[in-house]
């Protein structure tokens, strides 16, 4: 197969992680970006060099690109998305896929009916620990899972957010930003059918009217469950419980605590400090997202600095995983769909599954009532 052209749409802060390690993804080159800020295309033409334009819809209507990753805000993400398909481009879209579920709905139609392929990006399942934890699931020689564990403290809220990063009507808070995450986490290693939800979320930052902390209790259609919880104000970091990595697998540094944000930033403030705090596409370590902990009829597992932590009746055996990629593993999923001819994962009908447990939990919290779910699909491997 010829080289795989990318196009970025959307050159903020999510793009800086993506520009960063495409040279890992072999087979793909960066063909070009687009923006509405001048100073976004300026930059991105004077250290990448790819065509730019100012709008979306050009830049999926350009020869020189086979696939666009969409990397819009998240009230964008369905139009794009729609867009990029009708022109006949291949989709990586960043988490949350959409806002709800008909615009999810939409954007599978449309890759279906234009025959290109749509991948949920910026999904914990490419991390190599939960796929190597799946692995083991699967094998059966732990038994099938009864109970899944994911917890996560930081300072989601306390980094520096523009207006629709917290606003819950744009997809922005807690639930809809990395709820995606562990939602992913635990319907892989659980299967991916859920069937019900129970959550309580919570708005306890007088500065930011957006949900700052939920816990919620899924429970499988084969009666697993699991019980994710996440509290992003800031006073205490998990990676305390996690050998002192954090996501991306980097280990973190401890900061003296200073003043608390009164409220959210202005966009262009948010780029400057985005370009100042570009990732590292070198990491030391497998990416903890949280502290997850699967409990099997005859064992459990849980991670290594390294790799993955195996406990049974004969002790603990530390297991290896494989390699990572980072934010490189979505450009390597969707090359080896097209090369393979085959379908790629985790797809549409996924990132729409995971989307409709994110708004069963803002539903359940808000109802205060255990909420069913209807477009639920199974984990294939």
């Amino acid at each position: 197969m010829k080289s795989l052209r990318l196009g970025i749409a959307g050159l903020g802060a999510a793009s800086r992680q993506i520009l960063s390690v495409i040279h890992k993804a072999e087979g793909v080159e960066l063909a070009a970006g687009a923006d509405i800020r001048p100073e976004a295309l300026d930059e991105f033409t004077g250290k990448y060099g790819g065509a730019v334009f100012d709008d979306v819809e050009a830049l999926c209507r350009s020869d020189a690109v086979d696939a666009v990753w969409i990397a819009t805000p998240n009230v964008f993400h369905a139009e794009h998305t729609v867009t990029a398909a009708e022109h006949g481009k291949h989709v990586i879209t960043e988490k949350p896929m959409a806002v709800t579920l008909e615009e999810a709905d939409r954007m599978v139609s449309a890759a279906a009916c234009n025959g290109v392929k749509l991948l949920q990006g910026h999904s914990k399942v490419y991390d190599p620990p939960v796929r190597r934890m799946r692995e083991i699931i699967s094998s059966g020689r732990l038994g099938r899972v009864i109970h899944i564990q994911t917890m996560n403290y930081n300072n989601w809220l306390q980094r520096p957010r523009i207006a629709s990063e917290v606003d819950t009507g744009q997809g922005g808070g807690l639930v809809y930003r990395q709820g995606p995450h562990q939602t992913d986490i635990v319907r892989c290693l659980g299967g991916g059918l859920v069937k019900s939800v129970r959550a309580v979320t919570g708005r306890w930052d007088p500065n930011f009217d957006t949900e700052g902390n939920f816990a919620a209790m899924l429970e499988f259609e084969d009666g697993t469950v699991a019980s994710m919880s996440f509290n992003g104000y800031g006073y205490f970091d998990v990676t305390e419980l996690t050998w002192d990595i954090g996501e991306g697998g980097y280990l973190v540094e401890r900061k003296a605590k200073g003043e608390r944000l009164a409220g959210p930033i202005a966009a262009q403030e948010k780029y400057q400090i985005a370009a100042r705090h570009a990732a590292s596409a070198d990491r030391m370590h497998q990416p903890f997202f949280g502290l997850t902990i699967v409990s099997c009829e005859r064992g459990a597992i849980r991670q290594s600095p390294d790799g993955l932590y195996v406990y049974t009746q004969d002790g603990r055996e530390e297991v290896a995983c494989g390699p990572r990629y980072g934010r490189a593993a979505e450009l390597i999923e969707l090359r080896a769909g097209l090369v393979e001819e085959r379908p790629v994962f985790p797809d549409g009908t996924w990132g729409k599954a995971s989307l409709e447990v994110c708004l069963a939990m803002l539903q359940s919290s808000k109802e205060r009532r255990e909420i069913r779910l209807e477009h639920q699909v199974p984990c294939p491997f």
